[in-house]
């Protein structure tokens, strides 16, 4: 199953920092975990207020581990980070 977030920052928020803050994240989790693989982090090219500008995504073994994903304090502690430059957010999940 691949999980997908869109994620449209505030206004003057750098893309980049967060972007390199979420992948951080999304490195240990896919080096601890079993069930999480292949994460990605990209930046929207087209830059209009209408987009998001960022898309994160990874892969799932199971539906279940969407919410074993929200509860892990890694997850938490990156919310906290990046929560206050988030202007608004999407999820998508499919097979």
């Amino acid at each position: 199953m691949k999980h997908i977030m869109l994620i449209k920052l505030k206004a003057g928020t750098d893309p980049v920092e967060i972007q390199k803050k979420i992948m951080k994240t999304f490195r240990k989790l896919d080096d601890e975990l079993d069930w999480l693989n292949k994460p990605v982090v990209c930046r929207c090219c087209e830059g209009t207020e209408a987009s998001f500008d960022l898309m994160a995504s990874f892969e799932l073994e199971k539906e279940e581990q969407v919410a074993e994903y929200q509860a892990l304090p890694q997850v938490e502690k990156l919310r906290g980070k990046i929560l206050e430059f988030v202007e608004d957010k999407a999820t998508f999940d499919h097979y």
